[in-house]
């Protein structure tokens, strides 16, 4: 059996340094795409603030309806209320947390029960990211993305709008649902790619420990 030396001095089987860097080669545009995403979505955060500023100063005013027009304009429909912010608001939310969920993930930042990770060893730990991320978290992503779509098709087609004044479009805010979920399923993807080039080659843990200090 051929063994290789890696940088950081760990001796290997040659198979499993080969086996950990396609690993790491499929994990790269899955995680990055999702990193990527993430932080592009946080300037969503800026839109949020400015909805709400002007709800308060709209409401605090009396205005109920900021801009008027004849013809239908995407999303907004004839014009700009005070109802369609509100909701506005609730749709940059709502997209902020969908995308923003994947870039939590790959920077886990995200809640976990930490009362056994953290005295596991970084092997341990491994194996249970991908248990969890294969067994738990990718069927729940996929079977609420599957189940999700009915509701996107119906929206899309009876033309669902605000009831209240509000956005139109309703379909768009629906459909973030299972898009989200796709794209919180392929960064799972990733992190399971990722996580077994670092069982298969150790020093892989080693080099990113150095690199952070």
């Amino acid at each position: 059996m051929n063994f290789s030396r890696s940088q950081s001095g760990f001796l290997i089987p040659g198979w499993r340094q080969q086996g950990a860097h396609w690993c790491a080669m499929i994990a790269l545009p899955l995680i990055g795409c999702g990193v990527w995403l993430g932080r592009v979505s946080s300037w969503l955060v800026l839109a949020v603030m400015v909805a709400v500023l002007t709800t308060v100063v709209m409401n605090a005013l009396g205005i109920n309806e900021l801009m008027h027009w004849d013809k239908e304009v995407f999303l907004f429909g004839q014009g700009v209320t005070i109802n369609s912010v509100t909701e506005l608001q609730w749709h940059l939310f709502g997209l902020l947390t969908l995308i923003g969920a994947s870039y939590a993930m790959h920077s886990n930042t995200h809640v976990r029960v930490d009362m056994f990770h953290q005295s596991m060893s970084r092997r341990t730990q491994h194996w249970v990211d991908i248990l969890g991320h294969l067994l738990m978290l990718l069927p729940f992503c996929i079977l609420i993305a599957w189940l999700s779509r009915h509701m996107v098709q119906m929206s899309f087609i009876s033309g669902e709008q605000s009831n209240y004044g509000g956005l139109t479009d309703r379909y768009l805010i629906k459909g973030a649902l299972p898009a989200g979920l796709i794209l919180l399923a392929l960064g799972a993807l990733g992190q399971v790619f990722d996580r077994l080039a670092r069982i298969m080659d150790p020093a892989r843990d080693v080099e990113e420990n150095t690199d952070a200090g």
